[in-house]
């Protein structure tokens, strides 16, 4: 019964305590690790825009006009000419603004750009934020992974020490 002590801790308490830390070190880890590689799967940090055609403007705006920011095509950055000239040929009518995007701001409140003779209204449907984590999130969350691995394995290791410290005593 002297062990008795011993073989709750290493028979309930220390896989318990593993199962928690497996738990935690994912949470931290997946995300830390998609902070890594998401400039490369994604389109983080490019704001994707949608324009409408000339029949749809002239249709939200038949009645009235509301104030807002007007461009002419040649006035937009060449990263919005080619955002804007991506949307126009693609179905759904969005393309993200790759590189300097000067206009956001109006943009974001919805605008209005001359192209070719005729308007079109673009305003921007996704910001696409980067995520952030903290620098340690990742490796810590692998650590802890690891760390909790070796609790929930900690009971069949004191079982085999435990059956070699009798067969060393026989």
């Amino acid at each position: 019964m002297s062990d008795q002590p011993e073989s709750v801790l290493f028979t309930y308490l220390a896989p318990f305590l593993g199962v928690l830390l497996v738990a935690v070190g994912i949470g931290a880890a997946v995300p830390g690790g998609y902070a890594l590689i998401q400039d490369e799967i994604s389109t983080c940090g490019e704001p994707t825009i949608a324009v409408e055609g000339p029949e749809e403007t002239a249709r939200r705006f038949a009645e009235t006009t509301p104030q807002v920011a007007r461009f002419d095509y040649e006035d937009l950055s060449t990263a919005e000419q080619t955002a804007f000239t991506e949307a126009l040929t693609d179905p759904r009518g969005e393309a993200h603004v790759t590189g300097d995007f000067p206009n956001a701001a109006q943009f974001r409140n919805g605008s209005i750009v001359r192209h070719e003779g005729e308007r079109h209204y673009v305003t921007i449907v996704s910001e696409n934020p980067c995520f952030e984590a903290a620098p340690l999130q990742f490796p810590l969350g692998v650590f802890a992974i690891a760390f909790g691995v070796v609790g929930i394995l900690t009971p069949p290791l004191y079982r085999k020490l435990v059956a070699l410290e009798r067969s060393a005593g026989d």
